[in-house]
């Protein structure tokens, strides 16, 4: 995020905002320079002359008291198109990117941007308008007496200054709050993720500690940011208030030396009060923006990694593992056999809990760096392909499905492939289940009452994988949900399609095992691995 691409967002508005707080601080500093002209005359004993430029200074208090909410509300339509267009891309990031975490994404996409909104964007409201006020206010100075101004300039120069004590300071703290804020949404995940299992072995005492240490230290970098900000602000103002008493007193020496009008020295004060306050907000304004360095780095750096999404990827229709080994952190080893698919296989992946069933699939997905061999992909012209320009399909043990239709759940939005939803539905065995729903294919899935079985889920993104003819597809424990019968007619009719498919299960049986083309069964490392 910054200021300039902000106003690039759309010029048009921009330069209405700006031509907005520009009549705003001009409506606003003649209405406190007409006082000198209501004051003059009112010393003088000329009563129309004072209720001449009182009426003036009344109505330009007016225009300034409409400028300032209809700039205002300009300015924060501005601000929110452009937190839209920054959420898109971050968007856009995480949807090529495909693993960051959830609490991450959270995180970015709406309290990263609150604090950027509040600390930076409209932090340049203050700014811009201070600016405006300060300049014009030195400019009317100017037409009542120099020494004013040489005045006006050594008392903000040393107001300007006192910001850089607590730069540094303010900056680390709010570094640390997102930090922390972060860890927190991290413990919210990890361990009300599992509420159920907890209230079932009566473990409050664990995640009552556990959230406590979380929001704990959240509050702690909260406070001590505040704590920054609170003296930053003492400081700021502590200079303020000396630069408006050293200007009121050098504007009162001027008066009884009769260099200036009595008009003169009440505008003068009243100008040394918008000026210092002025910059007291503008340093005030700066020391936020500058406590966002690191969050508007990150927010940038997460923009420019537009990270290519399928779109730029090659549909895989084969592949080829030969001396692949992965290694867990923990330093265990896992060896795997050497294997081709070819393209309209059907493979079936086995073994035992931790012989690296996952690990295989993280490998071919791109999300795990082998510790040693090779992974071979293959177009459909049999053209080798790089791992990072592979497209392959992904069905996880737990599928994933949103608040929206069954029907936009399975052709993802699509409606160009809605004709083919009756032949997929009964291909997955999801006919009869939709036969006893209402709404039947147009219900709508409830995430938080959990309407669809594991069973349907499952059913679900399996017609989804098939109504989009994913060529080469990785299948994990697709069928764990749904019961035996049905899995045997879902499994028969995958084996008929043209796809490539390597899929891992456990409970099939031989029968039903002997169907594939081919068996990659994953032993121990005792017991050695064999295709």
């Amino acid at each position: 995020m910054t200021i300039k691409e902000l106003f690039k967002s759309n010029i048009p508005r921009s330069i209405l905002i700006i031509a907005l707080y520009v009549l705003y601080a001009f409506s606003g500093s003649f209405s406190q320079y007409f006082l000198k002209y209501a004051l003059n005359g009112i010393t003088a004993g000329k009563l129309n002359a004072y209720i001449y430029w009182q009426v003036i200074q009344a109505i330009l208090e007016v225009v300034t008291a409409l400028l300032l909410p209809i700039a205002t509300v300009v300015f924060t339509r501005q601000t929110q198109d452009y937190l839209h267009q920054i959420r898109q891309d971050i968007m856009h990031h995480y949807y090529g990117e495909g693993d960051a975490k959830l609490t991450d994404m959270q995180n970015e996409l709406t309290e990263n941007l609150k604090l950027l909104t509040t600390n930076y964007a409209a932090t340049w409201v203050t700014i811009l308008s201070g600016v405006l006020e300060i300049t014009i206010a030195i400019a009317l100075l100017i037409s009542m007496n120099w020494i004013l101004i040489v005045t006006t300039a050594i008392l903000a120069v040393i107001t300007l200054s006192l910001p850089k004590i607590m730069e540094k300071k303010t900056s680390v703290a709010m570094d640390k709050v997102n930090q922390e804020h972060s860890k927190l949404l991290n413990a919210i995940e990890h361990w009300l993720g599992g509420l159920q299992e907890l209230r079932r072995y009566t473990a409050y005492g664990r995640l009552a500690r556990q959230m406590q240490k979380a929001s704990g230290d959240y509050v702690k970098a909260n406070k001590q940011n505040y704590k920054y900000q609170a003296i930053s602000e003492i400081i700021n103002g502590f200079g303020n208030a000396l630069s408006q008493i050293g200007m009121s007193v050098v504007a009162g020496v001027l008066f009884l030396m009769h260099i200036i009008s009595f008009g003169d020295f009440a505008v003068a004060s009243s100008f040394a009060f918008t000026i210092f306050s002025g910059i007291w907000n503008i340093t005030n304004s700066l020391t936020k923006v500058k406590s966002t360095k690191a969050l508007r780095e990150q927010t940038a750096e997460l923009r420019k990694k537009m990270a290519n999404t399928d779109l730029n990827k090659t549909d895989v229709y084969g592949v080829t593992v030969s001396g692949l080994k992965a290694k867990y952190k923990e330093g265990e080893e896992i060896s795997y056999p050497d294997f081709t698919i070819k393209k309209g296989q059907k493979v079936l992946l086995v073994g035992d809990s931790g012989t690296g069933k996952s690990t295989l699939f993280k490998i071919l997905l791109g999300k795990l760096k082998p510790e040693a061999g090779q992974v071979a992909f293959f177009d459909k012209n049999g053209q080798a392909l790089s791992l990072d320009k592979a497209k392959v399909g992904y069905l996880p043990q737990d599928p994933i499905v949103f608040p929206a239709s069954i029907k936009d759940n399975i052709v993802m939005f699509n409606d160009k492939l809605t004709n083919k939803l009756n032949e997929i539905t009964q291909a997955v065995q999801l006919q009869p289940d939709l036969a006893k729903m209402p709404a039947g294919i147009d219900t709508k899935v409830d995430l938080k009452k959990e309407n669809l079985s594991g069973g349907q889920r499952q059913k679900v993104v399996l017609a989804r994988s098939e109504i989009h003819e994913q060529p080469f597809v990785l299948m994990d424990e697709v069928t764990s949900a749904i019961d035996q019968t049905a899995t045997e007619r879902i499994i028969d009719q995958l084996l008929q399609t043209d796809q490539t498919i390597l899929l891992i299960a456990h409970n099939f049986t031989p029968k039903l095992q002997a169907k594939f083309d081919q068996i990659i069964q994953l032993k121990s490392k005792k017991e050695g691995t064999e295709k």
